[in-house]
């Protein structure tokens, strides 16, 4: 937490001294304007917030031909009068034609580009004018301008990459190559014939700005036609929950841009949004996550039934509502609802503010309500295949479903680098309280340590019915020290409860004994890691009951 206050400290800093430094230079230029020109550098100004308006939004920016104005003022006015006119465009610019930025933003926007201009001018000074001079104004300024905003981003870099790549300075760098030789031509313009015509020959660009504007709109359209299409389609083909889900996050970022999403489905059995896919840089992060109904933006979203935005997380009231999705700065929920009912929700988030706009919330409502169909589909099958998949007694996977889970969790997790436990529980004198009191008591007793293990394990643990008279728990994610606390846990809550039976006064203490084995730390073989959690719990046995015993432990012994 002290280094991101302390990043977060020196951004502030870094931003406020650029804000400073072009401000400072457009007080020391001022005395340098030439007021006799005064209509046309209003001119030239209006001209350049137009095309700032009507900048043209790609996924890493916007594209702008403002540049026009910047080169056609150096070589005309010079570069006092460059700074001022940069920074009157870019501050009224962005200011007016806000996208969802605070004033601190629109202020380092304009004193970056005054800066970047002013550094140029000097170049541009030592080459003499001309079109070799112009030529090293526009590399500058270029290099200036991307130096300066890759500094006040690099603190954000490495979670989200596509905040300054290739890809951004590369269509940054095709609009400098056509706008500079267009600004040149503008200058040559107004020294032959004037003002008039130079103002006249800027209004292409502006044209050619719109009519790229109406392409990308219609592009976007069509992407989101397409994505439509394509989630109708599988909709036809039967697919694994988990597969349907990962593709349609990565459709729906063709449609609405995201830094980390996921979505989570209805479990009944844990009353809990349980995760079922998830995409982006912080896919871990939020795979690791569950909601619980009615709290945060998901509640709300549930709740109302209506897609819930956080325009901004850090404004006041918004983090609360936010969590647990508080890495980001822009979040979205948007329910998954067919036939009134909620199946799951998607969640978005991105590292810019107001990010989203009415499109972006329609669409993904209507591919929600697509998404919802494949949930209650889903929900069907499992209610059938739980019939065939669960223990009738328990409601835990029975020995079959849950032998091949954890052998997918295993082999995942020899990808990942993940631990992955298996705790397994073995009921003390089961056959003595069977022959005693009736097998009705016995499955009392499996019952009841079946609660336990609902209420002590996480929603992303695994419970299954093992064998006779053995539970088990597939813990994903937790090593050897830890499941060993969870069995030491589930083992004292076991003894701590007792059970009356039927035609008996007497309550009846339960013991278990509980093995713990461990993939990949004790054996990188699945196999091997269920016969060394059967053994630990033989084990346990032997060693006079009520205990939990870890295979790492025989393994010491063996080595030994």
């Amino acid at each position: 937490m002290r280094a991101i206050s302390r990043q977060r400290g020196l951004t502030l800093l870094y931003t406020w001294t650029i804000i400073l430094l072009g401000f400072g230079w457009l007080w020391k230029t001022f005395p340098q304007l030439n007021f006799d020109h005064g209509g046309t550098l209003a001119a030239l100004v209006i001209l350049g917030m137009l095309s700032e308006w009507m900048a043209v939004p790609f996924s890493q920016g916007y594209l702008s031909g403002s540049y026009v104005i910047v080169l056609a003022t150096q070589m005309i006015f010079g570069g006092a009068t460059t700074a001022w006119v940069t920074g009157l465009v870019s501050l009224i610019g962005f200011g007016v034609a806000n996208r969802g930025n605070p004033l601190r933003t629109t202020l380092f926007n304009g004193s970056q580009n005054i800066l970047s201009a002013a550094a140029a001018a000097q170049v541009y000074l030592a080459f003499g004018g001309g079109i070799l001079a112009a030529a090293a104004f526009t590399l500058v300024y270029f290099a200036v301008h991307h130096g300066l905003v890759y500094f006040h981003l690099k603190p954000y870099l490495a979670e989200n990459p596509r905040l300054f790549g290739w890809h951004a300075l590369r269509w940054d760098s095709y609009t400098y190559l056509f706008t500079a030789p267009y600004g040149a031509l503008m200058a040559a313009t107004y020294f032959q014939l004037g003002i008039l015509w130079a103002l006249v020959l800027c209004l292409p660009i502006l044209g050619a700005q719109f009519l790229l504007g109406k392409y990308v709109h219609m592009e976007q359209a069509n992407r989101e036609f397409t994505a439509l299409f394509q989630m109708a389609r599988r909709l036809r083909k039967p697919a694994d929950p988990t597969v349907f889900f990962d593709d349609f996050l990565q459709e729906c970022q063709k449609i609405v841009p995201y830094h980390s999403g996921a979505v989570y489905f209805w479990s009944r059995e844990r009353q809990l949004f349980l995760p079922l896919a998830a995409r982006g840089p912080l896919e871990r992060e939020m795979n690791s996550i569950v909601l619980a109904p009615g709290e945060g933006l998901a509640g709300r979203a549930v709740e109302t039934r209506e897609p819930f935005l956080i325009d901004d997380v850090r404004d006041s009231g918004s983090q609360e509502e936010a969590r647990p999705f508080l890495q980001f700065r822009t979040v979205l929920a948007v329910p998954l609802v067919t036939g009134g009912e909620v199946t799951g929700v998607m969640v978005l988030g991105d590292r810019y503010p107001a990010l989203y706009e009415d499109k972006h919330i329609q669409m993904l409502t209507v591919l929600g309500g697509l998404a919802g169909t494949i949930l209650v589909r889903g929900m069907l099958e499992d209610q059938i295949g739980e019939l065939k998949a669960t223990d009738a007694l328990t409601g835990f996977l029975n020995h079959k479903q849950f032998y091949q889970r954890g052998i997918k969790e295993m082999l995942r997790s020899a990808s990942t680098g993940e631990a992955v436990s298996l705790l397994l529980i073995d009921i003390d004198h089961l056959r003595t309280l069977n022959a005693r009191y009736g097998h009705g008591t016995g499955d009392s007793v499996f019952q009841m340590v079946g609660s336990i293990l609902r209420n002590v394990t996480r929603a992303t643990d695994i419970l299954g019915r093992y064998g006779g008279g053995e539970l088990a728990v597939l813990a994903p994610g937790a090593d050897g020290i830890t499941a060993l606390k969870l069995a030491e846990l589930v083992r004292v809550e076991i003894r701590d409860r007792r059970l009356v039976p039927e035609e008996s006064q007497h309550r009846i203490l339960i013991t278990a004994s509980i093995g713990v084995a461990t993939f990949p730390q004790d054996t990188d073989n699945p196999d091997q890691i269920f016969s060394g959690a059967e053994k630990a719990a033989a084990c346990a046995k032997e060693w006079g009951r009520d205990r939990s015993v870890a295979y790492s432990q025989l393994l010491k012994q063996k080595r030994g």
